[in-house]
């Protein structure tokens, strides 16, 4: 078993490595798509990959969602243990494809709003 200290650096080394490779895949793969694609995916991948849920239902520590839905449901008992976490981690999916898309609009009107600036100030530097 581990030790607070031991659960809290393994959780904290965990959620790090997600973010470096979230921040890999969407500089590698999903930057030659579209903004809105892109995002929604990395926010969907954020939630699968982040969302915490309880191996069992007495347990009092916390694991990622995904690891505890697949070994939950290959080598638990089956489905009925791994339901909860499958909901939660859809629920995050969703939740994290919206805040994608959102970040996207978000982006994207901003530099709308900014090429309108540019566009209505002269750009002659030399008067």
């Amino acid at each position: 078993m581990l030790t607070a200290t031991a659960y809290l650096i393994a959780l904290a080394t965990y959620a790090l490595a997600a973010l470096v490779a979230l921040v890999v895949a969407y500089r590698t793969w999903l930057s030659p798509l579209s903004i809105y694609p892109a995002r929604m995916v990395t926010g969907l991948l954020l939630g699968l990959l982040l969302v915490p849920a309880q191996p069992s239902a007495g347990a009092e520590t916390l694991a990622p969602a995904l690891v505890i839905a697949i070994f939950n449901t290959v080598f638990g008992e089956g489905w009925a243990t791994a339901r909860q976490a499958v909901v939660l981690l859809g629920i995050a999916g969703i939740l994290g494809a919206l805040l994608g898309a959102i970040t996207a609009f978000i982006s994207a009107r901003g530099a709308s709003r900014y090429r309108s600036q540019a566009d209505a100030e002269p750009q002659s530097l030399i008067e």
